[in-house]
C-alpha cells in the first residue's frame, strides 16, 4: 500500500508511520493476523509524535495454542517498525459495547488477510 492509496484520514500521520503501514501486511501475515485497523488518535486526526501512541485493533483469529507468543511477537515487531509506542487491541478483547462501537466507528482498516 503506497501513501497515495492510504485512507485520507491517515495523510496527517508522520511520514515514518505512513511508510510503515506499507510494510504492515508482511508482519501481519508472518504472525497469522487476520485484520489490522488503526484506531484512536491516529484514526481521528489527533496523533502527535511527541505525546501519542499508535493504537492498532487486531484480529488474531480464534484461540489456538501459541496465540500469546504470536501476539507478543507481532507487538514487538510493529513497535520496531513504527518507532513509537504501539497499543495492540484485540477485537476479541473488546467486550464493552461502548468501546466496540467507538472503535468500529473510527477504525481505519489497513490490512485484511486474503
Amino acid at each position: 500500500m503506497s501513501s497515495t492509496t492510504l485512507d485520507p484520514r491517515l495523510h496527517a500521520l508522520p511520514s515514518a508511520i505512513r511508510e510503515g503501514i506499507a510494510r504492515l501486511p508482511g508482519i501481519a501475515q508472518r504472525h497469522g493476523v487476520r485484520t489490522v485497523a488503526i484506531v484512536g488518535s491516529a484514526a481521528v486526526g489527533n496523533f502527535s509524535s511527541d505525546r501519542s501512541d499508535l493504537d492498532l485493533l487486531v484480529d488474531f483469529g480464534e484461540y489456538q495454542p501459541g496465540l500469546a507468543r504470536r501476539a507478543l511477537a507481532f507487538h514487538r515487531e510493529v513497535e520496531q517498525l513504527f518507532q513509537c509506542r504501539v497499543d495492540v487491541l484485540s477485537v476479541h478483547g473488546l467486550r464493552s459495547p461502548h468501546w466496540r462501537a467507538l472503535h468500529d466507528a473510527q477504525k481505519v482498516p489497513v490490512y485484511a488477510a486474503a
